[in-house]
């Protein structure tokens, strides 16, 4: 990283830089983060779930348990990273896992049976008992730090869901119901929640959907040692190993932060250190020795910063850049075992009416400046009425006790109510 050849590798490994430092976030890897408030989980008092059983209704959860849930988040945007179309006409990949896993952990809310294991296991939740309760416990928790999460679920008037869904969407995720009226007050709320970043996110709605359920990211982290702006000049920022444009790069000859040689994954890892408890990871294949793709399968985040060594300083050169990504991810998520989300999935905990994912949908920014970097992000996952074929319809059982959006609330034991 001292000098322009070396600060020219960043090329298209920005492409992980928004997953990366949503990860270093306040103990969700083992970057250590002292300081950092106990996460709590805003429960009913008066619900009691199977969840009761593995003990989730503790108030505070340990490092290890977060550190579960970041893990369970890094290998989710590892996966779809994996999965991701990138080529000329999309060089960058910028992608929030965070936000991803939030919306398809409030999707399996209200799946069943086969489908419900199936997000589990894309989410790589399976084997964490307590996973809605603390990666919903996040949700407040940020409030106190630079990052902010908002979550909301549209429903179209005159859709019926089942009252279970929304309080559990309310209780886990902060999830409020709100009507979907139009298009631009959906887009409204993305671009307001991500500070403007995220304009017009949705070109339309189409009519048949019933149901959006979203969240938005956005994220400011001020650099602990800034960079000199009157230093900021011209430098080349290598797309390949041969090719080059000319950007704003940012420079410093003393410039302190944690750099790592890993000969095995054949990167150079530089850890940059926020104001507060987040640091910004920079994975920078070798020239000629490795690329994003060959890499992805190795990378270990939180065994990254076990293994970084003690601050230093050194010349660095980072591209001044403002990247915008926006994806539909139903192939991505198809290739990653979801194909049946699109088709014929089982959300009987939503509804009694039959539903089907009919989009996934992903925006995300991120800006390098000397000041700092700014990102953000939100994911939507639409559902429109299914047909179900005809053998399934007759085989439905009768439940004369059916919850609506408008049904009293029912205490005792609460199971989600599978058709």
């Amino acid at each position: 990283m001292s000098d322009t050849g070396q600060a020219g590798c960043l090329e298209m490994k920005l492409c992980l830089l928004l997953l990366l430092f949503c990860l270093c976030h306040l103990g969700l890897t083992e970057d250590p983060s002292p300081g950092a408030p106990d996460v709590f989980d805003p429960v009913d008092e008066d619900e009691e779930t199977e969840d009761t059983l593995h003990g989730c209704r503790k108030k505070a959860f340990s490092s290890e348990e977060h550190q579960a849930i970041g893990g369970a988040i890094e290998q989710l945007g590892l996966q779809l990273l994996e999965n991701l179309p990138i080529g000329p006409q999309q060089p960058n990949v910028i992608l929030s896992p965070l936000s991803l896993a939030f919306a398809l952990a409030q999707l399996t809310l209200g799946a069943c049976n086969e489908t419900e294991k199936l997000l589990l296991k894309s989410l790589h939740a399976h084997s964490l008992p307590c996973y809605h309760h603390i990666l919903g416990s996040l949700v407040p928790h940020f409030r106190h730090t630079s990052l902010d999460v908002a979550t909301r679920m549209y429903l179209r008037p005159g859709f019926e869901v089942k009252l279970s869904f929304v309080e559990d969407s309310l209780a886990r995720y902060q999830s409020r119901p709100v009507p979907l009226v139009s298009v631009e007050e959906v887009n409204q709320w993305v671009e307001n929640v991500t500070n403007g970043h995220i304009p017009n996110f949705l070109e339309s709605i189409p009519h048949d959907v019933v149901l959006m359920l979203m969240n938005a990211v956005y994220f400011k982290g001020e650099w602990q040692t800034r960079f000199d702006p009157q230093a900021t000049s011209k430098g080349a920022f290598y797309l390949d190993s041969q090719n080059s444009v000319s950007v704003d790069m940012m420079k410093s000859a003393q410039y302190p932060l944690r750099l790592l040689d890993d000969p095995e994954l054949e990167a150079q890892v530089a850890s940059f250190p926020f104001k507060g408890n987040t640091s910004f990871l920079i994975v920078l294949p070798l020239p000629g020795r490795a690329n994003v793709s060959s890499m992805l399968p190795k990378l270990n985040i939180s065994d990254l910063y076990r293994r970084l060594p003690q601050e230093k300083t050194m010349q660095v050169n980072l591209p001044k850049v403002k990247l915008q990504y926006r994806q539909e991810l139903q192939e991505a998520l198809t290739n990653m075992g979801l194909g049946s989300l699109f088709s014929g999935p089982d959300l009987s905990g939503i509804s009694d009416q039959p539903l089907r994912v009919s989009s996934v949908r992903h925006a995300s920014t991120v800006e390098l400046s000397e000041e700092g970097v700014e990102a953000s992000a939100t994911t939507v996952v639409t559902s429109m009425r299914s047909s179900l074929p005809l053998l399934r319809q007759l085989s439905l059982p009768l439940r004369p006790h059916r919850r609506r959006l408008l049904d009293p609330p029912l205490h005792g034991h609460r199971h989600k109510p599978c058709s």
